[in-house]
């Protein structure tokens, strides 16, 4: 490999054995997911959400008031890695919380974020 190759080698790979992250960019792929503390508070509104994921680095604020919301619509939820982690996992910026709008991810989503 030449040196102007090995420069444009990212830097950041997710591991291999983080099958959450990776399940998490499939679903995102599969367009089985809501991304961001906005849409997520109105998709879990509307009655259209199945579970909430929120980064363990979420603010106070709006941890609280997510899990109010899903909470009072029974929707399931699980606090796990950074927001960091979960945005890469899906291609995109930080995000506090994602929600699962897909009855089959959700039950393996959640069985992995207990793990």
């Amino acid at each position: 490999m030449s040196k102007s190759q090995k420069s444009c080698v990212k830097p950041f790979a997710l591991k291999m054995e983080d099958k959450l992250l990776q399940f998490l960019g499939i679903a995102w792929r599969a367009r089985a997911l809501i991304a961001g503390e906005y849409p997520c508070l109105s998709a879990i509104r509307a009655d259209k959400g199945l579970l909430l994921i929120l980064a363990q680095d979420a603010s106070t604020n709006t941890a609280d008031r997510l899990q109010a919301a899903a909470s009072y619509r029974s929707v399931p939820y699980v606090k796990t890695r950074s927001k960091a982690e979960l945005g890469r996992a899906i291609g995109q910026s930080q995000r506090a919380a994602l929600l699962v709008t897909d009855r089959n991810f959700a039950k393996k989503l959640e069985e992995l974020a207990r793990e």
